[in-house]
């Protein structure tokens, strides 16, 4: 068949070329494709049962031939006759790549942050791991059970990448616990505190102005007065606006560890999969050593196969003492920061702090902040 026709490419070079391809049309000799190059010369493709007559042709006009290259698909089936080895290894190279395709070689949990040992603890249970068929995961009833078992997060998304299993999760911000409150209640004091200003909204006030409080004391209690002067148990209702005082505590050594190198180094390379890790070197036995990892990407996200290469540096280590000036202004900051994310926007009526040295080789910073907050939490009978 045409097709199956065995072909030869050659460059034709010269002035006029374009009068060998009429001659050759008028011998019967069959041009299959011309195509012109840069150089002036022509490219032209014809059977290989005619190239003795086209270059008998070509050397009568004086041309030049030039760039033999054999085409069509009986040079290509004795091509892949004399590699049979090398084709052998491709084939099994790709059915191996295409039998690797269908496992899983990879789990990563991604945004999970609190959560990330609960979902990891949990895809054991459900045996997602490694080596897993990718057809015997449904990523549709995985997440459904991830959602099922984390209520807390605002939605999970499971996806394929290469051999790569994908588990992300959007956080969200839980709903403040809440208890539906049935029948008689109290307001108790949620924290220690001087009363500054109390208005009961139903129930009767249990204190009064300037009152010292104690965490769990009732503020209102849940009863009233009847039309009979009788008492009738309410839900009490209202604020209790209260001088409070917060304190964040930061302790820090006067001592501290200096490092400095002994000159010896080491490095080694270790091929990284899903499932071992391997190197020909061990692991330098340096007491106290720098590491310096870089990680190198071999196969990508379809042959999850990385290089790491390890540098080591011995160091020696050496307790040295640290200025006492700079330790507490260092431990004044840090317990500032503490305190300033413990308020939560409160109303600040005074801050200051209060350093002292324990021991000799610590100093405490104690940092306060007298704040004005409602303390007041509903407290009765209630139900899940």
């Amino acid at each position: 068949m045409m097709e199956r026709e065995s072909l030869v490419r050659l460059r034709v070079s010269g002035l006029s070329a374009e009068k060998l391809l009429n001659a050759a049309r008028e011998k019967g000799i069959v041009l299959r494709k011309i195509s012109r190059q840069k150089n002036r010369s022509l490219l032209v493709l014809l059977p290989c049962g005619q190239e003795a007559a086209f270059r008998a042709l070509a050397e009568e006009k004086g041309f030049a031939l030039d760039g033999r290259q054999a085409m069509g698909l009986p040079h290509l089936a004795l091509w892949m006759k004399k590699r049979r080895g090398l084709l052998l290894g491709a084939a099994l190279a790709a059915g191996m790549l295409l039998w690797s395709l269908g496992y899983v070689w990879q789990v990563r949990v991604e945004n999970a942050g609190p959560y990330e040992a609960e979902v990891k603890a949990f895809l054991e249970e459900l045996n997602v791991r490694p080596g897993r068929r990718r057809s015997e995961i449904s990523l549709l009833k995985l997440r459904e059970k991830l959602e099922w078992r984390l209520p807390q997060v605002k939605w999970v998304r499971t996806e394929w990448q290469g051999v790569s299993l994908f588990v992300r999760l959007e956080q969200g911000v839980p709903p403040p616990e809440t208890a539906v409150l049935t029948g008689h209640a109290d307001v108790v004091a949620a924290e220690d505190g001087v009363i500054k200003r109390l208005t009961a909204f139903a129930g009767t006030p249990a204190v009064k102005e300037g009152d010292f409080v104690r965490a769990g004391q009732v503020l209102i209690r849940g009863e009233e007065k009847g039309k009979q002067g009788e008492a009738v148990r309410v839900k009490a209702q209202g604020e209790a606006s209260a001088r409070v005082w917060v304190t964040a505590r930061v302790r820090l050594p006067l001592t501290g560890l200096a490092s400095a190198s002994t000159g010896r180094a080491s490095d080694r390379r270790v091929i990284c999969t899903p499932f071992f890790s391997w190197s020909a070197k061990e692991t330098p036995d340096y007491l106290t050593s720098d590491i310096e990892k870089t990680p190198v990407i071999l196969g990508g996200a379809w042959v999850p196969v990385w290089a790491v290469r390890e540098d080591y540096r011995e160091v020696s280590l050496t307790k040295t003492e640290r200025n006492a000036e700079e330790v507490k202004e260092e431990a004044e900051k840090a317990a500032y920061h503490m305190l300033n994310q413990a308020l939560c926007g409160d109303e600040i009526v005074d801050k200051w702090i209060n350093c002292s040295m324990i021991e000799g080789d610590t100093i405490t910073a104690e940092a306060t902040a007298e704040v004005i907050r409602n303390i007041g939490r509903c407290r009765g009978d209630t139900v899940p």
